[in-house]
């Protein structure tokens, strides 16, 4: 059996150090005129320094409110965070006022959204953008900033970046715009980089630049929380994944083991309905997700009594790996979980990145 966080024996744990990121049973309500939707139900993980964790799972599974609800970006209202605690690098985030959050937001967290039409301001220049990036959190001149700022634009893969500097983000097409989104995440140097969807919005050769880009990245020590539903982004660029679903976490691993033995079966599902390219769109509408007990067991084939219940079923090992665990009863000690082992077995590979 294996907890929730542990950062003694999670895969790219550095020699026992303390991860640079931890957080423990969050949980974020949102409040709408019909309903509450708890879209953040108790997630636990970590990110160790130098590590890529990609957060993987379906539209609604919460994992963008997980991340902005991370650095308390997330809007407020409608959505509320009721209960957790997340610590970067000693600091409680959660506890923290403004002026503290404002001094870590850029400067050792940095996000870059799924959306860069709506991230980037249509009425400053992108060079301007970038090198406030810098200049807010760093005492250096504009002069200084700019050097920079052309840098990482050139980093990213922006032609004549020193010229185009001075152009508006309509000026550049979609996927240039996400390019520019990276680079001013970038500017400041963080500890960590969050980023949703960042290589959604680009065709297949720069996304191959962009995940080398990342890559790069994290050898030069920045750690990485990165969403993608393209599980060929997680093949190329991930030590970890973390698959949710109805707002939590249902099973955690090293991407290779990940691949060769998924063993929820909602990850099953997932692996499944992937055809290389996309999602496929053949799959039937989903009703009410339960906000109790196993969220899939209403569409899970291994679905027993047990699987309902007032919590979450407890993460347990798989085969006996501490790094690889799902929460499932089926995995607990007096279940069976062959017949889910045996599904995973059949799970035909991912594509790599490229293929």
């Amino acid at each position: 059996m294996t907890t929730e966080n542990d950062s003694t024996t999670t895969p790219g744990d550095r020699s026992g150090a303390t991860p640079l990121l931890t957080v423990e049973n969050l949980r974020t309500r949102i409040r709408t005129d019909r309903e509450t939707v708890h879209a953040v139900d108790g997630v636990s993980f970590t990110v160790d320094r130098g590590e890529t964790v990609c957060l993987v799972g379906e539209s609604g599974s919460g994992k963008s409110v997980t991340c902005e609800s991370v650095t308390k970006i997330v809007p407020r209202p409608p959505a509320e965070i009721v209960d957790g605690t997340v610590e970067f690098d000693g600091h409680r985030l959660l506890e923290a006022d403004e002026s503290r959050l404002r001094e870590i937001r850029g400067s050792r967290i940095a996000h870059v959204f799924q959306n860069p039409q709506s991230a980037l301001d249509p009425v400053c220049t992108v060079g301007d953008q970038c090198i406030e990036a810098i200049t807010i959190h760093e005492n250096i001149s504009n002069a200084v900033a700019r050097e920079r700022a052309i840098e990482r634009f050139r980093a990213v893969g922006i032609p004549r970046a020193s010229a185009r500097i001075d152009d508006y983000p309509h000026e550049f097409s979609g996927g240039q715009q996400q390019r520019i989104a990276i680079a001013i995440a970038l500017a400041a140097d963080p500890d960590l980089l969050i980023a949703d969807e960042p290589t959604t919005a680009v065709d297949v050769t720069v996304q191959a630049r962009l995940i080398e880009l990342l890559q790069r990245l994290t050898d030069g020590g920045m750690s990485i929380l990165c969403i993608t539903h393209d599980l060929r982004v997680v093949a190329a660029l991930a030590d970890r994944v973390l698959v949710m679903f109805g707002g939590t976490i249902v099973e955690r691993a090293p991407t290779e083991k990940l691949f060769s033995q998924p063993s929820h079966p909602y990850t099953q599902s997932l692996i499944d309905s992937y055809d290389g390219l996309s999602r496929r769109a053949d799959r039937s509408a989903r009703g009410e997700i339960p906000t109790d007990g196993c969220r899939f067991r209403d569409e899970c084939p291994h679905a027993v009594d047990a699987c309902a219940g007032s919590d979450q079923p407890p993460f347990a090992a798989v085969a006996d790996r501490t790094h690889h665990a799902v929460s499932c009863v089926h995995f607990g000690p007096e279940s069976d979980p062959e017949p889910i082992l045996d599904d995973g077995r059949e799970m035909r590979p991912i594509p790599e990145e490229g293929q």
